[in-house]
């Protein structure tokens, strides 16, 4: 009995393991999955570096390599350039000039008035009745911009900058304008450009300083008669602890203009007045300066005398408006349309064009003697004769 039961179980276990063997050999082969997409495996790379913050901005005027501090006191020699003609005129870009001149002693201003467009242009406005050479103010920025060189404004904060009515793009084209909180930040960074052999020109209200401008130029005493106010462009040349030292631009007479002394808190109350209600569209201020940064290339003669050439294109049609009404009675345009014209024949004469040269000159005269003319509307029309006849001979 026992042998039996012994003799079974072998059997069986026999059988059973016979069987699991053919189950096995005869079921399908699984092919592992592939790994999803939707969960691929962890990267062994390490996480990659997030981007580095931009840099912040470089502090205003990094590029001028200021002085920190303004030092006790300071003065360059800036060369005077007259810019008015008869009369004083032309005061904004004779100042720029003595800028211009004082980077680079061979800019003279026949070489600013070519690249600042004046002595070839002209609008007539006739809400005023007057015929000027259309630019104001962006004769500046042209000049600058001709001549290579970067230029800045500065001004109280929320101030007037420029005139909107004929020069709305010259704080476009500034390399920086600059906002000062305070007439003493104001007057620190001129301090600083100054010590930092950088000449500045401002604009200011002549009546807060009109003893020593009476004392050191010809003219000023004439023009106080009858004037409360007078508008002007002017160059710190300088200061100490008591003074700050204007050169002027329209001061023609030997050994005056140059450097006029003027005290602290006079020149304060000048500049603050730039703005002065009674100036209207030519008020800019309070504290307003302009400044000359690096320098690039300037245009060639040859550029100049095309760029010049399109603007002059349009200038006797302008001309001959204002000849139909020819009532112009504005004796400092009259003035400052001739000191253009003949600074541009000047520059016209030193690039070979000895003909045009002659008619601008001529032209010039006729401006100079125009608000005085018996006929003035037949002045004008030969002004536009001689300037249009001009384009040919250059």
């Amino acid at each position: 009995m026992f042998f039996r039961s012994r003799n079974f179980v072998s059997v069986f276990v026999v059988l059973t393991l016979a069987l699991s063997l053919v189950m096995t050999s005869c079921a399908p082969s699984v092919t592992p999955a592939p790994p999803s997409i939707l969960s691929p495996e962890p990267s062994s790379a390490p996480p990659a570096t997030p981007p580095a913050p931009p840099e912040p901005p470089p502090p205003p005027l990094a590029e001028l390599n200021l002085v920190a501090e303004p030092v006790a006191g300071m003065r360059l020699d800036v060369e005077l350039v007259y810019s008015g003609g008869d009369l004083p005129g032309l005061c904004y870009l004779g100042g720029y000039a003595m800028l211009a001149k004082f980077n680079d002693s061979d800019i003279d201003f026949t070489d600013v008035v070519a690249n600042s467009g004046i002595g070839s242009s002209a609008l007539y406005i006739p809400e005023v009745n007057i015929l000027n050479d259309g630019s104001f103010l962006q004769s500046i920025g042209l000049a600058a911009k001709n001549q290579g060189f970067d230029y800045y404004i500065a001004a109280l904060k929320a101030a007037t900058i420029t005139d909107t009515f004929l020069a709305a793009d010259f704080p476009k084209d500034a390399k920086q304008v600059l906002s000062a909180e305070s007439e003493d930040e104001a007057f620190e960074l001129l301090k600083r450009l100054i010590s930092s052999d950088i000449p500045v020109m401002v604009h200011v209200d002549l009546s807060p300083i009109k003893e020593p401008m009476v004392a050191h130029t010809s003219w000023a005493k004439y023009a106080f008669m009858g004037a409360d106010h007078l508008d002007h462009y002017m160059t710190v040349t300088g200061y100490d602890q008591n003074f700050v030292f204007l050169s002027d631009p329209t001061e023609k007479a030997a050994g005056k203009g140059k450097d006029i002394p003027v005290d602290i808190t006079g020149f304060l109350s000048a500049w603050e007045n730039g703005d002065h209600p009674s100036f209207g569209d030519a008020g800019v201020g309070p504290y307003w300066m302009l400044f000359l940064g690096k320098r690039d290339t300037a245009r060639s003669a040859s550029e100049l005398i095309s760029w010049n050439k399109e603007i002059a294109a349009k200038a006797p049609e302008e001309i001959r408006k204002a000849a139909d009404n020819p009532n112009i009675n504005d004796l400092l345009h009259c003035n400052q349309m001739y000191r253009a014209r003949k600074e541009f024949g000047a520059f016209l004469k030193q690039a070979g064009y000895a003909e045009a040269w002659n008619m601008f000159l001529q032209a010039a005269d006729l401006f100079r003697g125009l608000c005085q003319s018996s006929n003035p509307k037949a002045d004008l029309l030969k002004i536009a004769d001689l300037q249009e006849q001009s384009l040919e001979k250059w």
